[in-house]
């Protein structure tokens, strides 16, 4: 019952930080808030919680439109698999869009205790488009990059003496703007893709045994 409890407590408090954050900022052309991108958990620190129930497009920031009803596609193209400690290149794009302003937000998560977020997101050497928040756990656009449709991000795996639960998911959420400075007229998508890290596997060589004649 007690845990029953807290859960409740826990959920209305990211309900009210959430909304309190994404309520007070209507433009997010400077980056996405955390507490809106309805993916991830990270049990150290409620502060980078996002349950999956609660996003930007139902908080009070692009509410007007359900989650992936534009007609632009939304979509992440990243490998299957990396090794631990490798360095991943991550490309968001939107297609078939026609508006002038996108944005996006994106994390990795496994399903070791719920949705924990694994791995760092890193700067893409002087790209002025992108950014990464909260020590490396999301990755979003700068001001400068809500003006293109598509981003370049690198995500590092984690380390190999640090246990993953694989597949590692990568989650997004873009947004197709109109840029009124209102909640009203935007669409809100959403992205996934999965990558299993994992050891390289290496062939035993094979001894080959001569025969005395």
């Amino acid at each position: 019952m007690k845990n029953r409890v807290k859960g409740i407590y826990y959920i209305i408090l990211c309900m009210f930080v959430s909304g309190m954050l994404c309520n007070s900022l209507r433009a997010h052309s400077d980056g996405a808030p955390l507490s809106c991108l309805g993916s991830g958990f990270d049990k150290y620190s409620w502060r980078f919680a996002a349950p999956g129930t609660f996003t930007c497009g139902n908080l009070g920031c692009h509410y007007q439109y359900p989650i992936n009803s534009g007609k632009g596609k939304f979509t992440l193209f990243v490998l299957d698999k990396c090794e631990p400690g490798e360095i991943v290149d991550i490309l968001v794009s939107f297609k078939q869009t026609d508006t002038d302003f996108h944005g996006f937000q994106i994390t990795a998560q496994d399903s070791y205790y719920g949705n924990r977020l694994v791995g760092t997101f890193i700067n893409v050497g002087d790209d002025e488009d992108t950014q990464v928040e909260a020590g490396g756990r999301f990755a979003t656009h700068t001001k400068k990059g809500t003006s293109q449709k598509f981003w370049h991000v690198k995500w590092q795996a984690p380390p190999a003496d640090f246990f993953v639960a694989n597949p590692v998911r990568f989650y997004a959420m873009g947004v197709e703007s109109n840029n009124d400075d209102t909640p009203m007229g935007d669409y809100i998508y959403k992205a996934t893709r999965l990558i299993v890290v994992e050891p390289k596997k290496v062939k035993k060589e094979q001894v080959h045994v001569l025969k005395k004649e």
